[in-house]
């Protein structure tokens, strides 16, 4: 008994030093109130919730605020937080204004901290049909800066969206279903099936002609009324070339980066009836043997008043592409970090698996690229692709037309380094120095797919965008980014700006609150 008590002390005095470890990382405490936004009241029964790492591994601590909108979370591990606060009926600002981060040591208490939750609001309005009757089960969708709402018309042609962040929306109303109609009725009354296309309030059938609906925090925007536009049916037709006998294939109607699929025939031919005015791109695609997707070139079409007929989208074969790069840079400041060529759809760009390395000798190997319209960028560099050469043809600037395959040509890349920058300060309606998110774009149409470059603008306003290589862009300095980061709202806002090669351009800029307000 007394040997086993003299084993014991030993173990026990080991096991002090760990206790007293373990203790001395204490948890923290963080203690606070959620308030409205436009009134100041206490909110109760909102979720509160601290993100961030918890060994390693992301996860959260919540809780719910009480009648007096106050909430205390203990037992929370030393780390950097994100807080939100989620109820029915309020939003969180978006952006810088809606961040709440938090960094906790061992043992901290963090009191008074404030969340200020913004009430929604809605819209309502009326549908009508060509024909000025009200349009029944129309899908009426709100385009906002965070996310798309969106609900269906009564038997009176009524609709009501809720649920809206504070901002402006284009509203749009669309007959569900539509586009797969088929071919007009025959109809032996006399009368004439109507397409009514789809049509933004306040009756215009194009995206950018769309007006602003405005929506204030609590508020019911009303009379959003839209009478559907009556247009021509017009059929789109063809043949897919190339497509194996047995196969089940689908053609893809693609407007902007977004596309919608119908099936083809066993033949593979297709109609489309009933499409709205404006400019689509068409593929067909299938599964090939090996369980790879086969697409076919794209066909870009712009749908007016007349039909479309006898259109062929062929099926290439994926082209397997050896290429080199050939480098301005001087050996010097030759980059040390693994070069990346990656091929990005012109249309959605998509990456895919269309990439490969760069070898030590400036090699690269492309592997089963599909069909198609592609940007070629070079990634762990700040270089950029200024030529290319693919076989004997030259090819000014960095998008490479593969829709009718490689013909198992050899591709050339000529880079250079991208040395341009943009910078300036961002000043707010009083001339103040003003934090804002500032987003940089070179896209050019809705086929032409590059994505947003942005920075946040430091607290004394400076912003900088470096390794530009030389283009026109378009800039502007958001109060808010909208949903994915997307300048959504500012479009219209955006100015125009000039790089040349290795030029340090100096842009003050003016913060606007957009629509994303």
């Amino acid at each position: 008994m007394g040997r086993n008590k003299a084993h014991l002390l030993p173990i026990l005095l080991l096991a002090l030093p760990l206790a007293a470890q373990t203790d001395s990382v204490k948890p923290a405490t963080v203690e606070g109130a959620v308030t409205d936004a436009v009134t100041g009241a206490a909110i109760p029964r909102v979720h509160v919730t601290l993100q961030g790492s918890i060994d390693g591994q992301p996860g959260q601590y919540g809780t719910t605020t009480t009648a007096d909108g106050k909430f205390s979370i203990t037992g929370i591990a030393p780390g950097s937080y994100s807080v939100q606060g989620e109820r029915v009926g309020y939003v969180m600002p978006s952006g810088p204004r809606g961040r709440v981060q938090l960094t906790l040591k061992a043992d901290d208490n963090k009191s008074g901290i404030e969340i200020k939750l913004t009430p929604t609001g809605a819209i309502t309005g009326r549908v009508t049909g060509a024909d000025g009757e009200p349009a029944e089960g129309v899908n009426v969708t709100a385009q906002g800066p965070r996310s798309d709402e969106f609900t269906n018309t009564d038997e009176k042609g009524q609709f009501r969206i809720g649920g809206l962040a504070p901002g402006k929306y284009r509203v749009k109303a669309s007959v569900t279903g539509d586009m797969w109609g088929g071919r007009p009725e025959i109809r032996t009354d006399g009368t004439v099936e109507v397409h009514n296309a789809a049509t933004y309030y306040p009756g215009t059938l194009a995206e950018k002609e769309a007006g602003r609906v405005q929506v204030r925090p609590g508020g019911e925007t009303n009379g959003v009324d839209i009478q559907l536009a009556s247009v021509p049916f017009v059929r789109v037709s063809g043949k897919v070339i190339g497509m194996p006998r047995g196969v089940v294939g689908n053609i893809i109607v693609w407007q902007g980066q977004g596309g919608n699929g119908i099936g083809l025939k066993p033949d593979g031919s297709f109609a489309i009836w009933r499409l709205d005015p404006g400019k689509y791109a068409l593929t067909a695609e299938w599964e090939g043997p090996d369980g790879r997707e086969v697409r076919t070139t794209p066909a870009e079409i712009e749908v007016a008043g007349s039909n479309i007929d006898n259109l062929e989208l062929r099926a290439v074969p994926d082209s397997t592409i050896t290429g080199r790069l050939e480098s301005e840079i001087p050996e010097e400041a030759q980059p040390t970090s693994e070069r990346v060529v990656t091929l990005m759809e012109v249309r959605t760009g998509r990456a895919g698996d269309t990439s490969a390395p760069v070898a030590a000798d400036g090699t690269f190997r492309l592997e089963k690229v599909p069909a198609g319209k592609y940007r070629v960028a070079l990634s762990g560099t700040n270089a950029y692709v200024k030529s290319m050469r693919l076989g004997s043809t030259v090819i000014d600037g960095a998008v490479l037309d593969l829709s009718n395959g490689s013909g198992g040509a050899d591709l050339s890349l000529l880079v250079t380094a991208a040395t341009g920058s943009i910078s300036g300060t961002v000043q707010d309606d009083s001339g103040n120095a003003a934090s804002a998110i500032v987003a940089l774009t070179s896209g050019e149409d809705e086929f032409d797919f590059v994505p947003d470059r942005q920075v946040t603008a430091k607290a004394d306003g400076a912003y900088t965008f470096t390794n530009l290589p030389p283009g026109t862009y378009r800039i502007v300095a958001m109060q808010d980014a909208g949903q994915g980061n997307s300048v959504f709202g500012y479009e219209d806002l955006m100015e125009a700006i000039e790089v040349r090669d290795g030029e340090k351009v100096t842009k003050d800029l003016k913060r606007q609150t957009g629509e994303a307000q």
